[in-house]
């Protein structure tokens, strides 16, 4: 059934809009109960109150205030705010920008239209449910941390992200056997040979292991700056005294590729490679890849499912567990910090305190 034709006034006007011919003014009545209002005598203004009125009561607010909205009440928006302004002066390590990077696709992807004030406690806790355990804990530790700041900025009223409860972690990887490691380092190229020595006799996670330069060995010592825990504690300055077992491992690091890295290889494709630091340098996820790939080939762990395999990291706790059993101290070696120790990385520090360590763990049975 077709609506009722309007009368001549008010031909030409918007739904819900009305002329009183007899006082030549303009009234708008709420299509929700009905209520006149007057919008006085000017027709332009009138028109104009009523059509964006008429978008809010029929659906088409949201719409529009997406539009008239300023640019950084978007989510993605802000989130390249975010990433511009309020991430680089914490000087986060390598790591942790590709890790934030990677939570940063996953989160335009899931919002990509939405206003940081639609964004509610149900749709998070959604995203949340689709990750892994630790991934989603990962996730909404940054969230949490994105819509303080969103808050700070009067944005949101609330934290949509803090209101969702972590998951669980269960770990499931195991520790690597030093029967398993050998059969590994065996199938390995002689670079990731030299990694997993390296990270063997210094203990030390695989950022730092990549970063270890020739020229930071000097007057008998290995110095090392942890990146994750720099600015934390000054157990992550570390110099380590070149004793036979590291010397040992520093000449085989030598070859005839001119590189500045202890870690290093020639790379297949010259244009990628270009891209890097220094054209010698391993990324990190090379070397995940890598190292996965000689345990795949060894065939050291069979019947153990995917997520129980120990990776390049859990060398690590091997190197640790080793240290232990040879009666040895491997809290300076790792750069574990005790309670007594002052932070040694501050604005306006005058002098490093080095930690000193003494990496003398035989491993001469994983080069047999």
């Amino acid at each position: 059934m077709s609506p009722r034709p309007r009368n001549k006034a008010n031909k030409g006007l918007p739904p819900n809009l009305y002329l009183d011919v007899r006082r030549g003014t303009y009234r708008y009545r709420r299509p929700t109960d009905g209520k006149w209002f007057p919008f006085g005598p000017d027709r332009s203004k009138a028109i104009g109150a009523a059509k964006q009125l008429n978008l809010e009561f029929m659906g088409g607010g949201d719409l529009v205030s997406k539009v008239q909205g300023t640019a950084i009440d978007q989510f993605t928006a802000f989130l390249d705010s975010y990433e511009k302004v309020i991430l680089p002066p914490r000087e986060l390590a390598k790591g942790t920008l590709e890790l934030y990077a990677v939570r940063f696709r996953q989160f335009r992807a899931a919002w990509p239209t939405k206003a940081i004030n639609e964004l509610t406690i149900r749709m998070v806790a959604e995203f949340l449910d689709g990750l892994t355990p630790r991934s989603a804990n990962q996730a909404r530790a940054l969230l949490i941390d994105i819509f303080n700041h969103a808050a700070a900025k009067g944005l949101i009223a609330d934290n949509p992200a803090a209101s969702t409860m972590p998951r669980i972690e269960k770990k499931q990887r195991k520790r690597h056997t030093v029967e398993g490691l050998r059969a590994i380092r065996e199938k390995s190229p002689v670079w990731l040979q030299n990694a997993i020595d390296l990270a063997l006799i210094t203990a030390q996670r695989r950022t730092d292991i990549l970063a270890m330069r020739f020229d930071d060995v000097r007057e008998g010592f290995l110095y090392v700056v942890q990146q994750k825990t720099a600015k934390a504690s000054d157990a992550a300055w570390i110099r380590f005294r070149v004793t036979p077992e590291l010397q040992a491992v520093l000449s085989r690091c030598r070859d005839n590729v001119p590189s500045p890295f202890l870690v290093h290889r020639r790379p297949e494709r010259k244009k990628q490679a270009e891209q890097k630091e220094h054209w010698t340098k391993i990324e990190e996820r090379y070397l995940t890849r890598a190292f996965k790939d000689a345990r795949d080939a060894a065939e050291c762990y069979a019947g153990w499912r995917e997520e129980e395999m120990p990776g390049f990291h859990e060398v690590r706790a091997l190197s640790l567990h080793l240290y232990k059993k040879a009666g040895k101290d491997g809290q300076k070696i790792a750069g574990h910090a005790s309670e007594e120790m002052t932070k040694n990385y501050q604005r306006d520090h005058c002098e490093v305190v080095w930690s000193d360590a003494v990496p003398d763990l035989d491993i001469s049975e994983f080069a047999r």
